[in-house]
């Protein structure tokens, strides 16, 4: 075989294979199978039981294409078909995830609707989905996991006692209640986010101002050098009173400041200036009663004295008269 034939066959061969793969890619039966058996292939009961709108879809697929002709079944056929399925199977993982009780799954499921919700707004561009209503259904189920997941972040945000951590459902539910097109629910959640959050920020501040006053007044306890004792008192006292204050506040809305390291340390400087004032002030409260005790016990015995000598001078007088 001479150069120019083997070069004339490698041609005619490769024009075969590009003539077959634009057959596969212009329509074909092949093409057409091997969509019918993707979509015939997602069999989900449990999701299809609870998103009814998703098999819907999924009939519809399967209507579309069983109608078309083999060599209308093309690329652009195929892209539509794999996202309407990929959305299916997303839908499913979304969901999974979102049957635990921790609301970080629930956190990362919401994630997972939005990319979702993504896919679905490209599968609107796909004129044959979009004539069929396919993106529309995807749309309605999503919608429907949105409010399921705004009331599940609702229940979560009444039922925690850290205020940061409500402040934050209350918004993601919120968030979800608008993309689930419950707008009512959703100014609802809103509006209780910021009153809780107004309140939150007033207590947070009046919580370091409080902070604040007390390692003053801890300060003041410590280094002052009056010598009036009460002085030093009162001052450990009133940081007392000052920390008091702002760990109920802390306190109040379960916050994890009240266990940062500075806060802590805070504290136990208070209580042992504390103590060792009042142990400072009991010492010397006992030197002052035994000083007392000394002065009334000598006072006792001059009195004592002088009775015996006023009793002496009465008996003397009586003699003598």
């Amino acid at each position: 075989m001479t150069r120019q034939s083997l070069a004339l066959l490698i041609i005619l061969l490769g024009i075969l294979i590009f003539i077959s793969s634009a057959t596969i890619v212009a329509g074909s039966d092949e093409l057409k199978r091997e969509l019918l058996e993707d979509i015939l292939s997602q069999d989900k009961p449990e999701l299809f039981d609870d998103y009814g709108e998703l098999q819907l879809a999924k009939t519809k697929m399967q209507t579309i294409i069983q109608g078309l002709n083999s060599r209308d079944v093309t690329a652009t056929t195929k892209a539509w078909v794999d996202l309407s399925l990929r959305i299916i199977d997303d839908f499913e993982l979304m969901v999974s995830e979102s049957e635990s009780s921790d609301p970080v799954d629930h956190i990362n499921a919401v994630e997972a609707a939005d990319r979702i919700n993504i896919s679905i707004n490209t599968l609107t561009g796909c004129p044959t989905a979009e004539r069929n209503g396919i993106p529309m259904l995807s749309m309605l189920a999503l919608m429907r996991f949105y409010r399921a997941e705004g009331k599940f972040f609702e229940d979560a945000a009444r039922n925690t006692g850290e205020t940061k951590l409500k402040l934050d459902y209350e918004r993601r539910s919120s968030i979800a209640y608008e993309k689930g097109s419950m707008p009512s629910d959703a100014s609802r959640m809103a509006f209780e986010s910021r009153r809780n959050e107004r309140i939150y920020d007033r207590d947070m501040k009046s919580a370091s101002k409080d902070i604040n006053a007390a390692r003053v007044q801890r300060d003041k306890a410590i280094t002052q050098t009056s010598e009036f004792f009460g002085s030093h008192f009162m001052s450990i006292l009133k940081a007392r009173d000052s920390f008091e204050s702002a760990k109920g506040l802390y306190e109040k809305h379960n916050d994890k400041e009240l266990e940062t390291e500075n806060v802590i340390k805070t504290e136990d400087e208070i209580k042992h200036a504390y103590q060792s004032l009042m142990l400072d002030a009991l010492l010397r409260v006992g030197i002052y009663l035994l000083i007392l005790s000394f002065i009334v016990v000598i006072l006792w015995k001059e009195f004592k004295k002088w009775g015996e000598e006023l009793d002496d001078t009465r008996l003397g007088e009586e003699l003598i008269v």
